[in-house]
């Protein structure tokens, strides 16, 4: 039959006799020997920085130091038992002073637990026996561990002396202690976070370790279970370990000893997460009355504070003489004005630590007070004394103080269950925030001007996108490097007598071109040019090109003057190599982090496709673009009219918004119209204008509109568009209902704004918003020519599907010239002669037929680019799919697009489920 008893009981008695095997003892007492060490690390460097060394810091340094003593007794024991049987002589003296230093550890924690409640320690009567017979027992065992080093055997005294020992430490010493703290905690009037420190050092510290201790001396034989000594030594060991490292968290983090300016927050700060609701009602707020409300209300959820024990009260001292004024005044309002006006003329000082503190709080005031004694503090103390206040929070307006938040005395305290009682570091942070954000709102309200504050909050939240875009790209930049590290590949290529040689086989891995045989490649045209450069100028040169499978590489072609050759190094880039190649081409050194997206990421790569020129102005441009696309602003674009699409388009994609819509105006609008069309109207003029939803509320959240030839709406409509985007709110007309809405605005014209402002057909401040984030395209006609050429060079190498064909249909110089003395207006008039030149040059060789120029090369939307550079692939895709047929909503066109048969067109968009 199945006893369930011992199918209990055998576990356990296995767990632990574990726990008192010797290998177990020693890593446990090692575990807690690098904790007291890293604890007296921590104590003693905090503490010896402060301007005086406190008399219960050195007592709890010798706490922890006789702590560790033992425990290095302990090991020194365990390591006898485990490895060196015959070892003796050490272990027994490390036991002996183990005992001695037991002594010190007890009555510094004797010290400690009663000296932490005074202010200035004294030796009391009561402590002189206490510290007479400790001595006595320290001198005893540090004398008998040195006098009988050579004779580890226990004598009958040394035994007797143990056994007393135990029993003065265990019983009349830490209970005498503890008795006198626990009365001074009664009677005398001590800061609450000192008794919340002795409160946690005695629960957690002085208690557990007296139990271990009477555990381990007076094992209960009469228990089976507990008969195992070591067993009880190993876990008293761990449980010790725990709640002093526990202790010690909780105790730094109430500013024990004063190590700390303020009481710490065990969590951590996550500022916006519980900010963002209280920026968003401050937006709504009509008058005063609905601030003290909200104010409850983020004291409650963030600090756990009672809605009824926080008090705002905005100051109007303009509105009455100061007599009159305290009539009108509740109690506590009546202090704090008195207060206020006592000492802002009778004493600075008060006013002055005000204002540096920023926020008051109580508990930290007294606890400061008491260790370090201050006329100042003791005068604000007695003020939030009388007030009754845990925290006394001023609110100002530059320096005038217009309000202050007052939370009664205990608030937190009363309604907190397992929570900190106490304010910390965080919390503060979080108040101070909360009043500068108070004060602003108090003056916009009394100076009736709240639509700053709108533009303000708007303001902030596309700084915050442009923020977190850029971090973004940052991370796309870093990962792009961390591709090409994680195997660092550097290959050799050695040029002599006009061949090449590789050095090694990640050379050709990495090129993965015949360089000696194809001579038009443009690989080995690069490699000819740097190697040609460095032996005539007999310096070290560099250039960049793309392998056959697109990544970029590094070409570093280094002379060796004596033996008449070249040794060319081919690696993929690092960031400095991009970086020092183009940084000096930029106006504005500090936007070098641009340069790097434009680079390393895919945003980049765009612009560089709707761009491929790389000379100053372009570059700049270039940067310009990647800037102004990367945030949410809206844009005035000034450039051809060719080009103003495409780069729409471009900005578009790069801002990861869905629907584009496109508001082209051409001619004056002479009525209301365009503006029904962008924000809406009041039902109550026009029901049949309401059926279809405003522009503004239609690509909310993933739109981007697009309004070409601004300069042609009316002047209503101007200013409407004009509160839009300064606030981000808009009306419908005749309605003053204001809705949120975060569309991209992008507007372009061809006249010069500036000059209709001064003629008056063209709103002031419309033209100064728009007038904050415009993209000027330098004009093509005053490019400098190398850069002309060098855009109509990429451009040429965009046409080239077929890389074998690249050599014979390269723009010559010739054509260059061609192209640099009638020169185009726009990206797109150059793009198109120079696909006519190769079309000539390809007909001219008899291969137009065999040229395969690149489908994408006439597209400008990088969505369309994408898929025609995927081909029949795109077919899998149902995202790419969906884009095309809502794109073209015919199937022949889609077929021709991607290069495949309509009938593979027509089941790939019935799997997709995308037509029936």
């Amino acid at each position: 039959m199945i006893n369930f008893s011992e199918l209990f009981i055998i576990p356990i008695q296995y767990v632990w006799n574990f726990l008192g095997t010797y290998p177990f003892l020693l890593v446990a007492v090692a575990i807690s020997l690098i904790i007291k060490t890293f604890l007296l690390s921590l104590f003693s460097t905090r503490g010896f920085r402060a301007s005086r060394i406190s008399i219960p810091l050195i007592l709890l340094l010798l706490v922890l130091i006789g702590g560790m003593t033992e425990d290095i007794a302990w090991i020194a024991r365990l390591i006898q038992n485990i490895f060196i049987p015959s070892w003796e002589k050490v272990p027994t003296f490390c036991a002996r002073m183990g005992w001695a230093f037991a002594i010190v550890r007890y009555q510094s924690l004797a010290l400690l637990i009663e000296t932490l409640s005074e202010k200035k320690p004294k030796l009391r009567l009561h402590q002189v026996p206490f510290l007479i017979l400790s001595s006595l027992f320290f001198i005893f065992f540090t004398i008998t561990s040195i006098a009988k080093f050579n004779n580890p055997t226990k004598s009958l005294l040394q035994m007797k002396m143990i056994e007393f020992t135990s029993m003065y430490l265990l019983i009349p010493l830490i209970l005498t202690s503890l008795m006198v703290t626990i009365w001074k905690l009664r009677s005398l009037k001590t800061p609450r976070i000192i008794r919340k420190q002795l409160t946690i050092l005695i629960r957690y510290l002085v208690i557990p370790t007296v139990a271990a201790d009477i555990i381990q001396t007076y094992p209960f034989n009469h228990i089976p279970l507990l008969t195992h000594t070591y067993s009880v030594v190993g876990i008293s060991t761990i449980t010790l370990t725990i709640t002093i490292y526990y202790s010690a968290r909780k105790v730094m983090g109430l500013r024990f000893l004063n190590l700390y300016e303020h009481v710490k927050s065990p969590k951590g700060f996550n500022f916006m997460n519980d900010f963002k609701n209280v920026l968003e009602q401050f937006s709504h707020v009509t008058n005063e009355r609905e601030l003290t409300h909200i104010t409850q209300n983020f004291f409650k959820d963030a600090f756990n504070i009672p809605m009824r024990s926080t008090h705002l009260y905005i100051r109007n001292l303009g509105s009455y003489e100061q007599s009159e004024l305290l009539s009108h005044l509740d109690n506590d309002e009546s202090m704090v004005e008195n207060f206020i006006s006592t000492y802002n003329s009778q004493n600075k000082n008060v006013e002055a630590f005000i204002k540096k503190q920023k926020i008051v709080i109580t508990d930290e005031l007294s606890f400061s007070n008491f260790y370090e004694k201050d006329t100042t503090r003791e005068i604000i103390l007695q003020f939030l004394y009388n007030i009754n206040a845990d925290i006394f929070i001023p609110v100002y307006d530059k320096e005038t103080l217009i309000a202050y938040i007052i939370v009664e005395r205990h608030a937190r305290y009363k309604d907190t269950i397992n929570k900190n009682e106490f304010y910390s570091n965080i919390d503060r942070d979080q108040m101070v925030v909360f009043a500068t954000y108070l004060g602003n709102i108090i003056h916009l309200l009394q100076n009736r001007n709240l639509n700053t504050l709108i533009a303000q909050e708007k303001d902030l939240q596309e700084e915050l996108y442009d923020k977190h875009q850029k971090i973004n790209q940052y991370k796309e930049s870093i990962r792009s490097f961390l591709r090409t590290s994680k195997e660092r590949k550097i290959g050799i290529v050695f040029y002599k007598n006009r061949r090449f040689v590789f050095g090694n086989q990640t050379a050709q891995e990495l090129i993965a071109v015949k360089i000696n045989t194809h001579d038009g490649h443009p690989i080995t045209k690069a490699f000819k040019r740097v190697s040609q450069q460095a032996l005539e100028y007999k310096s070290q040169q560099t250039c960049f090109v793309q392998n056959e499978k697109g990544n970029k590489l590094v070409l570093l072609a280094v002379p060796n003057i004596e033996q008449n050759n070249v040794i060319i190094t081919v690696y993929y880039p690092e960031i400095s190599d991009i970086l020092k190649k183009r940084v000096d081409l930029l106006s504005d050194p500090t936007k070098w982090d641009y340069l790097l997206y434009l680079e390393t990421t895919k945003s980049g790569k765009l612009i560089d496709q709707l761009i491929p020129g790389n000379g100053e102005s372009l570059l700049n441009f270039k940067i310009d673009l990647l800037k102004i696309a990367l945030s949410k602003k809206a844009i005035l674009i000034d450039m051809p009219n060719e080009d103003v699409l495409p780069t729409v388009e471009l900005l578009h994609h790069i801002s990861l918004r869905e629907n584009l819509h496109v508001l082209k105006l051409k001619n004056p609008a002479e009525n209301v119209e365009i503006a029904v069309k962008l924000f809406g109207l009041n039902p109550l003029f026009g029901m049949e204008h309401t059926k279809e939803k405003p522009l503004l509320e239609k690509l909310n959240q993933n739109g981007t509109l697009f309004i070409q030839n601004i300069h042609h709406l009316c002047m209503e409509t101007q200013k409407h568009l004009t509160e839009f985007l300064k606030y981000g709110l808009y009306r419908p007309l005749k309605s003053d209902k204001k809705t949120t809405s975060n569309v991209r605005i992008i507007c372009s014209t061809d006249k010069n704004l500036q000059t209709m402002v001064s003629e008056g057909l063209f709103s002031k401040e419309l033209f100064n918003e728009l007038n904050k984030t415009q993209l000027i395209m330098p004009s093509l006609i005053s490019l400098p020519e190398d850069e002309l050429t060098n855009l109509a060079t990429g451009f040429s190498e965009q046409a080239i599907k077929a890389k074998e064909f690249k050599n014979l249909l390269e723009l010559t110089e010739s054509d260059k010239r061609k192209l640099a003395h009638a020169r185009p207006t726009s990206l797109q008039e150059l793009k198109n002669r120079v696909q006519q030149i190769l079309s000539k040059k390809s007909r001219k060789n008899e291969m137009y037929e065999e040229t395969q120029f690149d489908p994408a090369y006439r597209l400008t939307d990088p969505e369309l680019i994408e898929a025609v550079q995927l081909g029949k692939k795109a077919l899998k895709n149902q995202k790419i799919m969906a884009l095309l047929w809502n794109r073209f909503k015919n199937q022949n066109k889609i077929a021709t697009l991607l290069g495949v048969n309509r009938s593979s067109v027509n089941r790939r968009c019935k799997e997709h489920g995308i037509i029936p």
